[in-house]
């Protein structure tokens, strides 16, 4: 078991010699030194020399060890599996609107896992075409612009229309990028509401007049046919996505994964696994 622990422990620092070189834009790449750690430290716990394994102290310490590995490890097993299936919500209505979720990027240029999410969204939006998509990231700290605004350059070069494209550029983390894009829908909607209101009254009707349809139809629309919201993004982040999005009762969601580049995936559901996990001790999510 001890050679199994080092097998694992080259395998980490391998891995983050691998992505220090090939996408070091990646965020908390120290994790994979942290781990290549820890199985180093589990190889020497199970294979101690044997005047260690006789002290008491150690004993007690080398038993802590293995079972909180197995533990962790059970426990890791079971969350890969659950993120990696995770879906939410069913189709029943059009799209009302699309909201993308930013990622970082690598020298102000989409990256492969965020091209993908692109892809699928130009996608949906083929099949939904009256739906608005909503691009939602903030600058990172490897660009200089906002991620949406990178995305939105992206998405006209696929012959998205412009005015098809709302843009939130201030969030900074996952739990911002799903607030502050709603927050964007919101005041969209609210920017329609009155674009329409003064329609109508250029025409001469009033709330009291039957040609006066907006706030009947706006109604029905939110009580009765709450908008429907797909939420894109790379299938490990689904959860955590609708996590936040789930505290907004108005509209109706469903999620759309995209994606990710083959060698990136362990990092990425290891990373999000860990997010989870600290998201739950500390009451974030």
């Amino acid at each position: 078991m001890g050679i199994v622990f080092l097998i694992l422990a080259l395998g980490c620092f391998l891995y983050f010699g691998f992505l220090w070189t090939t996408a070091s834009y990646l965020s908390f790449l120290w994790i994979w030194l942290l781990l290549g750690a820890i199985h180093l430290l589990m190889a020497f716990v199970y294979k101690a020399p044997e005047r260690l394994r006789k002290n008491p102290l150690f004993f007690r310490l080398r038993i802590f060890c293995l079972s909180s590995y197995c533990i962790f490890f059970l426990l890791f097993s079971y969350l890969i599996g659950y993120l990696s299936q995770y879906h939410y919500g069913q189709w029943k209505d059009p799209l009302s609107y699309i909201l993308v979720v930013g990622s970082e990027l690598e020298n102000n240029k989409i990256t492969p896992l965020l091209q993908n999410r692109l892809e699928r969204a130009d996608l949906c939006y083929q099949e939904n075409p009256s739906a608005t998509i909503v691009l939602s990231g903030g600058k990172g700290r490897n660009s200089a612009s906002a991620e949406a605004s990178v995305m939105y350059q992206s998405m006209l070069k696929m012959g998205i229309p412009a005015d098809a494209m709302l843009m939130e550029f201030y969030s900074k983390n996952t739990k911002e990028k799903i607030q502050f894009g709603l927050n964007s829908i919101a005041e969209w909607r609210e920017e329609l509401y009155f674009r329409d209101m003064e329609a109508q009254r250029e025409k001469g009707l009033d709330f009291q007049d039957e040609e006066y349809s907006y706030i009947k139809e706006d109604v029905l629309e939110w009580e009765d046919r709450p908008p429907h919201v797909g939420i894109l993004s790379s299938q490990y982040q689904l959860f955590h996505c609708m996590a936040f999005a789930k505290k907004e009762q108005e509209y109706y969601f469903v999620t759309m994964s995209a994606e990710e580049p083959l060698y990136l995936i362990p990092h990425y559901y290891t990373r999000e696994v860990l997010s989870v996990l600290l998201g739950r001790l500390f009451h974030q999510i």
